[in-house]
């Protein structure tokens, strides 16, 4: 950076900060795809084993027992 002129000096600096702001961007976007992919990921897991469930508390006829 030794050399360069005030102006040339605060154009580098806008670009590294935009840079590190994309990349802080970009670092929070993948973090919410992940959380989004394990949310649904979780429902399908509940749906599916509600369903599951449904189907074996419902018994078809009651049994005579006495």
């Amino acid at each position: 950076m030794y050399g360069m002129t005030g102006p040339e000096l605060l154009t580098q600096l806008k670009v590294r900060d935009t840079l590190r702001e994309a990349e802080r961007i970009h670092q929070a976007s993948a973090v919410l795809k992940e959380r989004k992919a394990a949310r649904q990921a979780l429902l399908s897991l509940s749906r599916v084993r509600f369903w599951r469930g449904l189907g074996a508390r419902r018994p078809a006829l009651p049994t005579p027992t006495a």
